[in-house]
């Protein structure tokens, strides 16, 4: 093989090699980029994801606060005028089970 065609098939193939590193190089740059991109989306639902969970904390500490006996009382005391019965108002119903066999 004379000189002329051995340096010509070094070329080629340094060629080659040079493009295949810089395929390789663009592939790694996307790599990283679509990486940060994934993260930087990643912490953002972590940070609504936080955000969801201290308002539903605190939903329940104001759905347990509404729903306890003295807040009902006291709304339907002065939001609806109720008062309780007197002792002549209340009626206590009876059921007879021999007579509903």
């Amino acid at each position: 093989m004379s000189t002329f065609n051995r340096s010509k098939s070094y070329l080629q193939t340094i060629a080659i090699l040079l493009l295949l590193v810089t395929v390789t190089a663009l592939a790694v740059v996307y790599s990283s980029f679509n990486t940060r991109q994934l993260f930087i989306q990643l912490q953002t639902l972590q940070t609504q994801a936080a955000s969801q969970q201290i308002t539903q904390g605190r939903l329940l500490l104001e759905s347990s606060a509404w729903s306890s006996l003295s807040s009902v009382e006291n709304a339907a005391r002065n939001q609806l005028s109720m008062r309780e019965p007197s002792g002549q108002q209340l009626v206590v119903a009876t059921i007879d089970t021999r007579a509903a066999h």
